[in-house]
């Protein structure tokens, strides 16, 4: 490991007190997570908690792949959205990014809330009120929490199929080049292998895909 990779991961781990802390103070419906961006295949390096059901090694999740994509080391923290889980629950969620020395983000610190019970009774009292707004609850964020890579790279490419409503055997090559530009706003080319994955599913050559790339980013 170099000096710099090494000082980095003191930075990193510098926050585990942090997150002890946290969940220490708000109880068994928090969660609190460390992600080592460097490696976004497996960059879950810490976790107290147990809401999302992740263990270590776990990887980014697809909305920070797409603020990384769009935003890079420019990236701004997230604080108090609110996302809902493939498994139903209400998680009430800030994300604090983590920079080096440099100004590079390196990581972030997450912290996950389940609001799922306060959300439920919100829905109740507001069916038995004058004014029933559950505005908050409608306008949330999906989010997978996956445990492995492959999670979330057939997360992105289901959700990118259901945006643009075109099934792959009725693609068209302007269809393909769109469905290659959303997947890589989503962040999906910052993983490993995704090239490989992406020609898979398309069933086209891997230059191909980077001619589709280099495409969709010069007309945009």
């Amino acid at each position: 490991m170099s000096l710099l990779n090494e000082e980095n991961t003191k930075i990193l781990h510098s926050y585990i007190p942090i997150a002890d802390m946290i969940v220490a103070t708000f109880g068994s419906n928090c969660e609190v997570v460390i992600h080592d961006v460097r490696n976004v295949q497996s960059s879950l390096i810490y976790i107290k908690g147990t809401v999302t059901g992740r263990e270590i090694g776990a990887p980014t999740t697809e909305v920070i792949l797409k603020e990384l994509r769009r935003y890079g080391d420019d990236v701004k923290d997230m604080l108090g959205f609110t996302a809902r889980t493939r498994d139903g629950k209400f998680l009430k969620t800030s994300t604090s990014f983590i920079r080096s020395h440099e100004g590079k983000v390196i990581g972030f610190l997450g912290i996950n809330f389940d609001v799922t019970a306060f959300a439920m009774v919100n829905q109740i009292i507001g069916e038995f009120s004058v004014t029933h707004d559950l505005d908050q609850i409608d306008r949330t964020m999906n989010e997978s929490y996956a445990k492995n890579i492959e999670e979330v790279f057939e997360n992105l490419i289901e959700n990118t199929l259901i945006d643009i409503h075109v099934p792959i055997n009725k693609m068209s090559r302007e269809d393909k080049i769109y469905f290659v530009n959303q997947l890589d706003e989503k962040g999906a080319f910052l993983i490993q292998g995704s090239v490989d994955r992406i020609t898979e599913v398309l069933g086209v050559s891997k230059q191909t895909i980077y001619n589709y790339l280099e495409e969709s980013r010069t007309e945009t």
